[in-house]
C-alpha cells in the first residue's frame, strides 16, 4: 500500500509531513511563520508516493500561498513601520 504521506521541504532541515487525505495545513502554516525571514518559496519542494495526489498542483499551491502570505507581511511591517514612523514624529512634535 502506498504512503499516504505528503512531505514538504520548506528549507534545507525543514520538512513537514501531512496527510495526503487530509493535511494539517495549520502545522505547515506554522513552519513557514518560523521559517519566515529565510524562506524562498522558489525552493519548496513537495513528495509524496500515494499515486492518486497530484504533488505539481499542491506545490503550486503551497508556493501561490506562501508568496501571498509573505507578501502580507511585509505589507504589515511596513504599515506597522509607517505608523511608528508617524508616532514618532507626532510625539516629537508634541514635546517641542
Amino acid at each position: 500500500m502506498a504512503n499516504k504521506e505528503v512531505t514538504v521541504a520548506l528549507a534545507p532541515g525543514h520538512k513537514v509531513t501531512l496527510k495526503s487525505d487530509a493535511p494539517n495545513i495549520a502545522k505547515l502554516v506554522s513552519e513557514i511563520v518560523n521559517l519566515r525571514e529565510q524562506l524562498n518559496p522558489a525552493d519548496i519542494t513537495v513528495e509524496c508516493e500515494h499515486k492518486g495526489f497530484d504533488e505539481t498542483s499542491f506545490k503550486e499551491v503551497v508556493i501561490e500561498a506562501t508568496n501571498d502570505f509573505l507578501e502580507a507581511i511585509q505589507l504589515d511591517k511596513a504599515a506597522f513601520e509607517a505608523a511608528l514612523t508617524t508616532l514618532s514624529k507626532a510625539s516629537k512634535q508634541a514635546s517641542e
